[in-house]
């Protein structure tokens, strides 16, 4: 064989052996991670992100990132459609660029922040079916440009990755609650415990967000049991529809709910969980209207004794406190 051609066959089995990788995880932060690593490692690039969407508010943020300035740019976020991760991740369509300081679809607002010089790159969607997840994008080829071969190897891999997170949903189905399709509380707590451990090994500030109807006795009394039950899953599904693919949501028991959201600050997650309060306010099911109380355990990972039940007491001060001055608003506790 040639040099080139035994080159390609290692290539294939990296390839092959990654793909079995992302395959035998059903935690999606550990695909998320194999996948960047093992794009890196296939086309001999000095770095490489992956960025998923959220399709709520049309932005996209960095899930996992390789290289020297990874830290840098883990949180920032990216309007769908900006730079060339954004407008892939909108168009659906893959590209290889080899300048990438002369392509008008280039933002260096990430490079600027991180100090990191992007000089070429190869970007893909993550597809499933038809729904844009994210996007996967390798930086830097370390000799040499990316070409059309890179591009096709990156989009098998990206494609995998689409599968895996497909496993994941599809395993989720069978531990979901039967009324609301989330989590129950047993895996939910199991989940915790892993999220938790992930939060400080890595150093990744971790958030539990607990969510309580207000008033829903009433609103069985007043309307029945059948209502009561149509706007558990009518909240169910603005929960879902409100957090991130990460993100992990569950009917915690009766009226209450609860999410695990990881990578975000405590000033970050007063916004996300007062947007979700705003919309649940607004949410009418046959004309009928409730509101929520909502409790946030903040983990900032400098308290490495902290366990998942110390952090589930944070969230429920929390809860209380916020029924506690009137219902219907966020309080945190860190």
């Amino acid at each position: 064989m040639t040099v080139i051609q035994d080159k390609k066959v290692e290539q294939l089995n990296l390839l092959i052996n990654m793909s079995a990788l992302i395959n035998s995880t059903l935690d999606i932060q550990e695909i998320i991670r194999y996948a960047i690593e093992g794009s890196t490692r296939l086309l001999d690039a000095e770095a490489g992100s992956l960025l998923l969407l959220e399709k709520e508010v049309g932005e996209l943020f960095f899930a996992e990132a390789v290289g020297e300035k990874r830290e840098k740019i883990k949180g920032i976020k990216l309007k769908q459609g900006q730079g060339i991760a954004g407008w892939v991740a909108e168009k659906g369509e893959p590209v290889v660029v080899s300048d990438a300081s002369n392509d008008p679809r280039f933002f260096d607002g990430i490079d600027k922040i991180s100090g990191f010089v992007t000089k070429n790159m190869v970007c893909v969607p993550v597809r499933k079916k038809d729904k844009i997840l994210g996007s996967i994008e390798v930086i830097n080829k370390k000799s040499g440009s990316f070409d059309s071969e890179d591009m096709l190897i990156l989009t098998a891999l990206a494609n995998q990755v689409a599968i895996a997170i497909e496993n994941v949903h599809l395993y989720e189905e069978s531990i979901a609650d039967g009324l609301t399709g989330l989590y129950h509380q047993k895996f939910f707590k199991l989940r915790l415990k892993e999220e938790l451990v992930r939060s400080k090994r890595h150093k990744h500030p971790l958030n539990l967000v607990m969510i309580d109807i207000d008033h829903f006795k009433k609103v069985n009394d007043d309307y029945g049991h059948l209502m009561g039950d149509m706007i558990l899953k009518e909240l169910a599904s603005v929960l879902k529809k409100s957090t991130r693919l990460e993100d992990i949501v569950a009917r915690y028991g009766g009226e209450e709910f609860a999410i695990i959201v990881p990578f975000t600050s405590k000033e970050d997650i007063g916004e996300v969980v007062e947007r979700i309060r705003a919309k649940v306010e607004k949410m009418k099911v046959s004309g009928v209207g409730i509101t929520i109380s909502v409790g946030v355990g903040h983990f900032d990972c400098k308290n490495t004794e902290l366990n998942y039940r110390d952090l589930i007491k944070r969230a429920d001060d929390a809860l209380y406190l916020a029924k506690r001055k009137g219902k219907n608003r966020v309080e945190i506790k860190d």
